[in-house]
């Protein structure tokens, strides 16, 4: 496996963590799901009336992220309550804290970097349609690991770091070689503006 095994996976520290093969299958099983739910995240924008696409369809997409978030809070405080058989104001005092003191500004700069990502990805599938340009948005997994590649080392050994830049290249090469198979979306909103 291409995959290296942390210092504190073996520690004391992370009992409260399934053992590393766990959280390897997992991270594989929650990177599926991503693929399946995150590629169709903005199909229903094509359901939406012709006004509602583009840059009028993003206060709908945050009405949805928020309430499904509160959603899933609400799910994990009661399924934990549930399964560690504690009253809910019990489990609520042992959900982790939000270190805010600490995460307000690297969450602050992550959430405007995911917001600008996303709200050109709106755009992007307006002017271009769902095939090309939510494949072209894809070009950020190729952004994420060259972070991960160069900065966080997560992939060791000049033949693996040689193999995922010939595979980025690739990806590349697809995404090129979609932009060639573009039909001009007939429902397309062209936003003016002012000179």
């Amino acid at each position: 496996a291409g995959i290296e095994q942390t210092k504190n996976d073996n520690n004391d520290d992370n009992d409260h963590y399934p053992p590393y093969k766990h959280r390897y299958a997992l991270g594989l099983l929650c990177a599926c799901v991503d693929g399946l739910w995150g590629g169709s995240i903005l199909v229903p924008m094509h359901f939406a009336k012709q006004k509602s696409e583009g840059l009028g369809y993003i206060i709908s997409f945050a009405i949805g992220a928020t309430t499904v978030l509160g959603c899933a809070w609400l799910l994990r405080i009661i399924g934990t309550s549930l399964y560690r058989k504690q009253k809910l104001r019990e489990t609520i005092r042992t959900l982790p804290s939000l270190h805010l003191r600490k995460m307000w500004l690297p969450g602050g700069i992550a959430g405007l970097l995911w917001s600008i990502g996303n709200v050109s990805a709106i755009l992007s599938v307006t002017y271009l349609g769902e095939g090309l340009g939510f494949s072209i948005c894809q070009g950020q997994m190729i952004v994420a690991g060259v972070w991960g590649v160069l900065w966080y080392r997560e992939v060791r050994g000049s033949l693996r770091i040689l193999a995922w830049f010939a595979s980025a290249i690739l990806t590349l090469c697809g995404i090129i070689l979609l932009s060639y198979e573009h039909v001009k979306n007939p429902k397309a909103v062209h936003i003016r503006f002012p000179a």
